[in-house]
């Protein structure tokens, strides 16, 4: 193949990437976009922009607590998802166990098991012991879902680096926590950080296990966006997505910087060889 064609075939490559994005971001740019008229009905603005709505959602103290719930919740989820999940990579990484593969099976089981039966076990779990009703049963049940992404990315990155820089490090008499903590930890951190962040983002946009184990006080913002859009469809719901898109764009950011920065340090821990 030569160089050109290459050319073309890569710029027809990012023409078609680009138009895939916007295809699938235009509905989220549509309802950002309603978010701004200055009426009760859902319609583009034509002749005025206003901001009616956005300040609804912040003076509601419903839509300000599900929103405060929803990020408290994703934090927690997001530090619960990477200790875990790191520490169980770290932990199959290299091992030779009976029960490893049963331990990995069971790490990536909630990538395959439907959110309503996950909520349906979590619902019975919390009210057994005493936690419906609470943040913490949010936590516990979307961590689930972080976990496995957590432990993927880390694993992924684990097996990205040169055993002869641990080695060396054991050679120069650090012990196993030492050397993973001056070898390996700055190696793998902006991968960690990534995975905490998509278990965040994964957290914030969860809807069915918030369904069943939000009350009226621990309501997420997807949860109380869901009612408004089936039964009382207004503005004030796209503005509710408008915050949401935003939140989430901002992270995506966040997510793209670090798999740069991921990339160039895994790129410079690889063998030579």
């Amino acid at each position: 193949m030569s160089m050109q064609t290459r050319r073309i075939a890569r710029h027809a490559g990012n023409i078609w990437g680009w138009s895939m994005l916007i295809l699938l971001l235009s509905p989220m740019i549509a309802a950002f976009c309603i978010s701004f008229t200055p009426t009760s009905f859902l319609k583009f603005p034509t002749s005025e922009w206003s901001w009616r709505w956005y300040r609804l959602f912040w003076t509601s103290p419903q839509w300000r607590s599900a929103l405060g719930n929803s990020l408290l919740v994703s934090l927690a989820t997001a530090i619960v998802s990477v200790i875990a999940g790191t520490g169980l990579a770290v932990l199959l990484h290299g091992s030779r166990f009976r029960g490893r593969r049963l331990l990995n099976r069971l790490a990536l089981s909630p990538l395959f098991v439907p959110a309503v039966v996950l909520g349906l076990a979590e619902l019975y779990t919390v009210k057994y012991y005493g936690l419906w009703g609470t943040r913490l049963s949010l936590v516990a049940a979307n961590s689930l879902l972080g976990l496995p992404i957590v432990f993927l990315m880390v694993g992924a990155a684990l097996e990205t680096i040169d055993p002869e820089l641990v080695a060396a490090a054991r050679g120069l008499g650090a012990g196993p926590v030492s050397a993973f903590a001056r070898v390996t930890f700055p190696l793998i951190a902006p991968v960690i950080a990534l995975a905490g962040l998509l278990a965040f983002i994964v957290s914030f946009q969860e809807l069915i296990l918030a369904i069943f184990l939000c009350t009226p006080e621990t309501e997420t913002l997807p949860k109380v966006i869901w009612p408004n859009l089936r039964y009382a469809l207004t503005p004030l719901v796209a503005a509710a997505s408008g915050v949401s898109f935003f939140a989430t764009l901002a992270l995506m950011a966040g997510c793209w910087g670090l798999f740069r920065i991921a990339a160039a340090r895994m790129r410079g821990a690889r063998s030579p060889i």
